[in-house]
């Protein structure tokens, strides 16, 4: 089990980095799965840091989730149900602060933690995908959308009807598999593959 942060300021930092880096509101308890999941932050830590970037404007509550039948009331009703996402201030904290406070190993394996626990079936996505004929080749298209509106679109071409049938296959086995391994690539998370 890898060694928790000890100071305050790094659990806070760590909170904001990850949800920044989501790059969308999440639920209390998804922001606390993904915070504590690779042994970093323990539960306790993570609640009085969560509670304390709140108070200080850091962490914003954002509309209910309307999937979530959250109806309001005291914060312990709808901690489960309501948003929460990283506020300007906080943005800048975490992006100033966390290369400074945390190592870019715990980022990078954090991060790819988070994505896994929060899969596009979660965040209610639904994908699609066509093939095009063009000239010679295929056209492969392939989208995803979620219920922010379109997370992802992609066409790629395909010099062989093996080829694009086995694009076709690979996203209708794992679209969330392949969106994260792009979002990877084009957010620099997986720089060893552009190593020589």
């Amino acid at each position: 089990m890898p060694e928790t942060f000890h100071s305050p300021e790094q659990v806070k930092v760590f909170i904001l980095y990850l949800l920044e880096k989501v790059g969308y509101p999440l639920e209390y308890n998804d922001l606390a799965a993904i915070v504590i999941r690779d042994g970093y932050v323990d539960y306790f830590d993570f609640v009085t840091c969560f509670h304390e970037l709140i108070k200080d404007g850091h962490i914003v509550r954002t509309e209910s989730d309307p999937s979530s039948g959250a109806e309001g009331g005291t914060d312990e009703g709808v901690l489960g149900r309501d948003l929460y996402a990283v506020s300007d201030t906080g943005r800048m904290i975490a992006r100033g602060l966390s290369d400074d406070l945390l190592l870019a190993a715990v980022r990078e394996k954090s991060y790819v933690s988070a994505m896994r626990h929060l899969s596009l079936e979660k965040r209610g996505a639904v994908w699609n995908h066509s093939i095009e004929r063009d000239g010679e080749g295929y056209i492969f298209h392939c989208s995803i959308t979620d219920r922010d509106g379109l997370a992802f679109k992609l066409d790629l071409r395909a010099d062989s009807y093996m080829q694009v049938q086995r694009m076709r296959m690979n996203f209708e086995d794992k679209p969330d598999v392949v969106y994260r391994g792009l979002l990877a690539i084009v957010t620099g998370n997986v720089n060893y593959l552009f190593e020589k």
